[in-house]
């Protein structure tokens, strides 16, 4: 027999010390709770509430617009396009086969590079495909396709073509200069990108626009001293030489003789800079910039020609080319190859 069955008293002092000692658990439990809430809502309020937004406010770049690029007549030669990439955030894409398949058929990829990409849930935002054309944008919306989406971005397109190659270069895909007079101004033609945020569901769509953190400054647009007409002359001109001698390559400046402002220059071979599939560097080199020439032989018949006007020389002058240098000033100019004694029309030979 239970010895506190056989004592009432010593029974009820036994339920009564556990009443208490629940009670004070109780109490503890509770102090607990509230120095926790006022620890959380106090030291850290910021915190939280930072990890609290994280899952619905989020901070967007607003791209800026390429600056266009001018002739000296105000002709556009460079301008930036709006183009539509597709993106997806992997935790919020679910997507069911047919889903799949009519993804990648639209946006000409395989399936399995797409569930790559797609594969990882750690990642926030994956390209799908950069700069789709317009109508496979309005094909991917109509899709409806949760966690699938469209970023505008910018494209530049080059209206002359293979003319202007060499003069204004190209952007990347990010629209950043890469060769020419893109990557030579991209500081002030890029202009600097904006951003806002903005609330967004659970699938990712912005439901609201929260506030504008920073507004998009537009590039600069750049003037140049090339003529757009003369410039298509000149690389005509050009190319119609290249292909009548045969030639690895050439290149053409034309130069306003008042100013020596640059209002033509081409080389070859060229490419187009809006289709640069299979480009070789051979192709991107701008000759008449970097390329090195002798300029002796290209500037004689000028001096000649001054000599003659002023009636210092004739054409049956003797020039003593030995010993094959001559110091002007405190500069030795050496002969390439010396001839001796020969006649004007001879060095011009």
């Amino acid at each position: 027999m239970n010895y506190s069955a056989r004592n009432p008293a010593l029974s009820l002092k036994l339920e009564g010390w556990r009443s208490r000692l629940l009670l004070v658990l109780v109490c503890f439990g509770f102090v607990g709770l509230a120095a926790r809430a006022a620890y959380l809502q106090g030291v850290r309020h910021d915190f939280l509430q930072q990890k609290g937004e994280a899952r619905y406010s989020r901070v967007i770049e607003l791209p800026a617009n390429r600056g266009i690029v001018f002739d000296r007549n105000g002709e556009a030669l460079a301008i930036s396009t709006p183009m539509e990439s597709v993106w997806a955030s992997p935790p919020d894409a679910t997507l069911s086969g047919t889903q799949l398949s009519k993804l990648a058929k639209i946006l000409r990829v395989e399936k399995s590079e797409i569930s790559e990409r797609l594969g990882d849930k750690a990642r926030g935002f994956v390209y799908l495909k950069r700069q789709v054309s317009p109508d496979l944008a309005v094909a991917v919306t109509a899709l409806n396709i949760p966690g699938v989406f469209l970023r505008r971005e910018y494209k530049r397109y080059y209206p002359a073509g293979e003319v202007m190659a060499h003069v204004l270069g190209f952007t990347g895909i990010d629209d950043t200069g890469q060769e020419g007079l893109e990557l030579a101004f991209q500081k002030s033609l890029a202009g600097l990108p904006g951003a806002k945020r903005v609330i967004k569901d659970r699938a990712g769509h912005i439901v609201e626009d929260v506030e504008s953190i920073r507004l998009p400054q537009d590039g600069q647009p750049l003037m140049l001293s090339i003529d757009s007409k003369i410039q298509y002359l000149a690389y005509r001109e050009l190319r119609d030489a290249v292909i009548a001698n045969r030639a690895k390559a050439g290149s053409i400046v034309v130069l306003d003789v008042r100013t020596g402002e640059v209002v033509a220059l081409a080389s070859l071979p060229d490419y187009n800079p809006n289709n640069r599939v299979g480009l070789k560097p051979a192709q991107i080199r701008n000759r008449p910039v970097v390329d090195m020439f002798e300029p002796g032989s290209t500037l004689k018949p000028f001096t000649v020609a001054a000599a003659l006007e002023a009636g210092k020389i004739t054409p049956s002058t003797v020039i003593s080319t030995a010993p094959g240098s001559l110091k002007v000033g405190g500069r030795t100019i050496h002969e390439a190859h010396p001839q001796g004694a020969i006649t004007v029309a001879q060095v011009i030979q």
